[in-house]
């Protein structure tokens, strides 16, 4: 009898493995002819062939787009996609970090419309912006967040590709600072060698001339008068103005009697918009032309010869190019922040005084440098790292979900905690291989990033947010490809930096603990016999979506044509929907919180 426990292991071993055969065996495959996050055979809205239920939105942004809207587009010809770069950078007292992504929410727009056959991929927010550690560059300014080139350049590696595999031919890349364009030229000629006349992919440098919209708007009567030394013009003033008002501060400059750049007034509302639309559409003409003949080059354009302006200032500088008036460059005044020098004006010093009152936004893209200085000097030391997704979600949900999610629930949990700030949503993340494509990335529309660019980009993100005085670093994935990534960087960097700063992954945001409330199903809404669609969706993610924009889940449009139901809820009160959302967004935000003070009190 001494074999008998031997004997019993082995019949069990028998037992599990007939049981795994029997039901791999009984588990349907998958139809290949599934597309949005989900089994053709469980819904026919997850079939590739499926006619849209939905009309064509008016919209050009790939992530305000279902799937079906981005294979529809593609079948109509737009087969041109491009992918603006911004970045998050100190600009002065008046504008917020995250300008330049407020000019390509205007111009990316402008420009795909005037095109006529393209769509825009979700802004690249973050880009190089000086060395991380020891900082240089921009990242001397509190609320810059920079990335390393390799990483700057994987990232817009990634995005190509994935936009490549759903059939875009033409991949161009527009950036709006000057340290994206290298990295976007170098992109452009490797992936245009390696895919070999499959894809056309351009880095379009005449998109940031900025000098060519200067002068157009001189001949159209706007001319600034003396430059006041600070990291901001009208021209850009203006075309963010032209995308939201908040971004330049407009309400509470003109309360204060602060309403002007280098002499030029923005006061008159009115009469700024119509200057900032004659900007963004000189822009878009002009960066329209230089992408059609890109494509016509089949490849980015020569740089332009620049040897003449440049022996013209050194000229003008008595020798020293750049700098009227020759003689020794001046050592930098360590008080130099906001992107411009102490020495020429008060507001680029450290220690200035803001201007401006406290805002209530909790986003530092959304703040200007002193107002994310002053944040950290009031205690607020802990950043929120959220990463979200660009996927298919059924006929309903906009690609960008997790991003609607994100905008919804960082804030929410932000302030719950007290001493919080959010970074920007990182919006791209691991979807599947994205050659041959696999997961996510067989449906159209999604973009995805290898696992070791996803973690490059977390990595220099939290490490540019505790060289600014951030103590304690929280990554949040509303997604659950994002949670490997997330962990792996938490742990490296936590164990890096010993007692500096700690990286806290939260995994509970995404995964509920077990007791946790479970909003709908508490209020009685939501019963166990409401049968599922069988869609990558539920009443649930469409309700917080909705908090933040109810477009997002073509709400109005599915009102209209009687499918404003998911799992048997119907979201058509608009009202009630929004309360159901305003829960659940409190409710999963009261649970983040706790766990994040749980997490930082045991550091």
């Amino acid at each position: 009898m001494k074999n008998a426990p031997h004997n019993a292991i082995l019949l069990v071993g028998v037992l599990l493995l007939t049981a795994t055969g029997v039901t791999a065996q009984q588990r349907p495959e998958r139809d290949p002819n599934s597309m949005g996050g989900g089994d053709c055979a469980a819904n026919v809205y997850n079939c590739a062939d499926t006619p849209n239920p939905l009309p064509a939105p008016n919209t050009v942004w790939i992530e305000e787009m279902t799937w079906m809207d981005v294979r529809d587009a593609l079948a109509d010809g737009k087969t041109t996609a491009i992918i603006p770069t911004g970045g998050v950078e100190p600009n002065g007292p008046w504008l917020a970090t995250g300008k330049h992504n407020f000019v390509l929410r205007a111009n990316c727009d402008a420009i795909a419309r005037k095109l006529g056959d393209a769509l825009c991929a979700p802004i690249i927010k973050l880009v190089p912006e000086g060395n991380i550690d020891p900082p240089s560059g921009h990242m001397t300014s509190p609320g810059t967040l920079s990335l390393r080139q390799e990483t700057f350049e994987a990232l817009l590696t990634d995005v190509a590709h994935s936009l490549k595999m759903h059939g875009f031919r033409n991949i161009i890349f527009i950036g709006d600072s000057g340290g994206n364009q290298g990295g976007q030229r170098a992109v452009a000629e490797r992936l245009n060698e390696q895919f070999a006349g499959a894809a056309i992919v351009a880095h379009v440098q005449e998109y940031y001339d900025y000098n060519s919209v200067t002068r157009y708007m001189a001949f159209r009567g706007l001319e600034a008068g003396e430059n006041e030394g600070m990291h901001d013009d009208p021209i850009i003033t203006l075309n963010m103005l032209y995308d939201d008002p908040f971004s330049v501060r407009y309400d509470e400059r003109v309360a204060a009697g602060k309403a002007t750049i280098n002499g030029v007034s923005i006061e008159d509302r009115v009469e700024s918009l119509e200057l900032a639309r004659e900007i963004v559409a000189f822009r878009a003409g002009h960066t329209a032309d230089a992408i059609r003949e890109a494509i016509a080059n089949r490849g980015t354009l020569p740089a332009p010869d620049r040897s003449a302006q440049f022996a013209a200032m050194r000229r003008a500088a008595g020798g020293q190019a750049g700098r009227p008036g020759g003689g020794q460059r001046p050592a930098p005044d360590p008080r130099s922040m906001g992107g411009g020098q102490c020495s020429a004006n008060i507001y680029n010093c450290a220690d200035t005084p803001n201007p401006l009152p406290p805002v209530s936004t909790l986003w530092i893209e959304e703040m200007t440098w002193m107002d994310v200085r002053d944040a950290l000097a009031g205690g607020k030391t802990t950043a929120i790292v959220a990463t979200g997704g660009v996927e298919p979600n059924g006929p309903w949900l906009v690609t960008g979900k997790h991003n609607y999610v994100l905008r919804a629930n960082c804030p929410a949990i932000a302030k719950k905690l007290g001493n919080a700030l959010c970074a920007p949503v990182i919006e791209t993340v691991p979807e599947g291989s994205i050659d041959p494509p696999s997961g996510h990335m067989t449906s159209p529309g999604t973009i995805s990033l290898r696992q070791e660019t996803f973690e490059a980009v977390l990595t220099d993100v939290a490490h540019s947010l505790k060289m600014h005085g951030f103590e304690n670093i929280v990554l949040i994935g509303d997604s659950g490809g994002n949670q490997r990534g997330m962990e792996n960087v938490a742990n490296a960097l936590t164990e890096a930096w010993g007692s500096e700063a700690a990286v806290h992954f939260i995994p509970e945001y995404y995964r509920a603990p077990p007791g946790s409330p479970n909003v709908l199903r508490d209020l009685g809404v939501v019963t166990d016999d409401m049968a599922s669609d069988a869609l990558h969706d539920n009443p649930t993610i469409t309700l917080n979506m909705m908090l933040d924009d109810p477009a997002s889940v073509r709400w109005a449009t599915r009102v209209k044509a009687g499918q404003a139901v998911i799992d048997g809820f119907s979201i058509a009160d608009l009202g009630n929907s929004l309360e159901y959302g305003r829960q659940i967004a409190d409710a999963r935000a009261e649970r983040t919180a706790r766990v994040i003070k749980e997490r930082i009190a045991n550091r």
